[in-house]
Order: structure tokens, then sequence, then C-alpha cells
């Protein structure tokens, strides 16, 4: 449904600048179908689908979608595809990364493709292109991909 027809939405949600946005509440938790995120502040909820332009993503769970640009503070990335932005924290779980800057959190596994490691904790997945600045590396990356600790 569209977040003018939802009952009891979140101020953050009704301040932030959206298109074709279909969401709804369950148990009070937003869940967000499908829709572009433009600008503003995600405060917690389930992402499922869409395209995030830009704004600020300060927890949550990102089900699927695409992530063009824009601060990722924490939460929980399931699959997707990262296109640009900056990660500060949170535990990326599956998805491509295309380039961006991770700042510090928990890679379980996914494509990595360009991009600045800056620290935090690589567990498994496959390294393509990128600098990496620092962190911890805690399994063997697998024989095709060129993690290289700069």
């Amino acid at each position: 449904m569209r977040i003018e027809d939802l009952e009891n939405a979140p101020q953050w949600l009704l301040n932030a600048k959206t298109q074709y946005a279909d969401v709804d509440i369950v148990n009070g938790i937003l869940h967000w179908h499908n829709g572009i995120w433009q600008r503003g502040t995600w405060e917690n909820g389930i992402w499922e689908n869409g395209i995030w332009k830009n704004g600020v993503w300060n927890y949550g769970t990102w089900e699927f979608g695409t992530w063009e640009n824009g601060i990722w503070k924490d939460g929980v990335w399931e699959i997707g595809v990262w296109e640009f932005g900056t990660w500060e924290f949170g535990t990326w779980e599956n998805g491509i990364w295309h380039r961006g800057t991770w700042k510090k959190g928990i890679w379980r596994d996914g494509i990595w493709r360009d991009g600045i490691w800056e620290y935090g904790i690589w567990h498994d997945g496959i390294w393509r292109d990128g600098s990496w600045q620092a962190g911890y590396k805690s399994r063997l990356v697998k024989p095709d991909t060129q993690l290289v600790k700069n």
C-alpha cells in the first residue's frame, strides 16, 4: 500500500522522499515491498525489494534490492546488489558489492568487485578487486580470488 494510506506510519517514513512505495506494517514492523527510496533516514524494518538511491540506513534487515548510494550505519544485509556508498557497520550475509567504502562490520559471503575495505571481519566470498587496508580474514579465501592485504 502507499505510505499515505498507512495507519500509524512512523514519522521518519513520512519525512522520507520516495516514489512508488509499496509498504505494510505487520505486527508493528515496517515492510518495504517495492519502490524507490530517494532520501531520508531509515530507522528500522524489513526491506524486501526496491531501489535505494540515497539516504541513511540506521538499522533493519535488507532482504533484496539495489543500493545505489548512501550511508549504511547498522543492520543485516541478506542479499542484493550494492552499487556505491559507505558501509559503517553491520552484517553482510550475501550479495554483490560493486564499489564503495566498507568501514567496519562482518562479511559472511558474496562477491566483492571494487572499493575500499578499511576494517572488519571477512569470513568467506570472492574478492575480485579493490583496496584492502586492514581487517581480519577468518577463513581461506576461495582459490580464484585475489585477496591481498596492502
